[in-house]
């Protein structure tokens, strides 16, 4: 049983050779997300089938591409402007401009999740996205009335596959958070 995830980290495409021929991507300089409170996969498949003779004969399923719905307890504006392409002012972060001509870069995450397995044995997984590009979701504002609503803030990743033929991977389960989270480094790292 799955239960938990942590530690969502995130890094633009390489500036130079960023998607070499069969191979996962190269990245820029990795950030956290921020706090990770729950990602939901939607992945979607393109499907053909052919029939014959009052039959079907052939079905084809191909992965087409997954939205990926990320939400994170806050998103500062150093990491919203980096992967919507949003237009900081300054290097403190002041003020996010969102214009009509940004350009989200593509990038890599990953993150891992606990798992319950059989007797209560407790593992960790990592899972892992080579190349997604990110949209804004629109966000709710609540006044303070008689009770207080906590929002996430939303981030939708369009997940497609990348030059190894990968759109997903799975780590194996390991048996610390260490190892779980040095398999998240380990995939969203600056290439040297």
């Amino acid at each position: 049983m799955k239960y938990g995830a942590k530690m969502a980290q995130w890094a633009p495409f390489a500036t130079s050779d960023p998607e070499p021929a069969g191979a996962l991507p190269k990245y820029g300089t990795p950030m956290n997300l921020g706090a990770l409170n729950k990602v939901t996969e939607s992945p979607t498949y393109n499907e053909a089938k052919g029939y014959g003779d009052n039959a079907l004969k052939v079905h084809v399923t191909e992965f087409k591409e997954a939205l990926i719905d990320a939400e994170v307890n806050d998103l500062t504006n150093t990491v919203a402007s980096a992967i919507f392409g949003a237009t900081l002012e300054d290097e403190t972060g002041q003020s996010l401009h969102f214009g009509a001509e940004d350009n989200p870069p593509y990038g890599g995450l990953a993150f891992y999740i606990n798992k319950l397995l059989d007797g209560n044995v407790k593992t960790y997984q990592g899972i892992y996205y080579p190349k997604l590009k990110a949209s804004i979701q629109g966000e709710e504002y609540s006044t303070k009335g008689e009770s207080i609503t906590l929002s996430n803030s939303k981030i939708r990743f369009l997940a497609s596959t990348c030059n190894s033929g990968d759109w997903k991977i799975m780590s194996k389960d390991f048996t610390s958070e260490a190892e779980a989270a040095s398999w998240v480094n380990e995939q969203i790292k600056a290439s040297a």
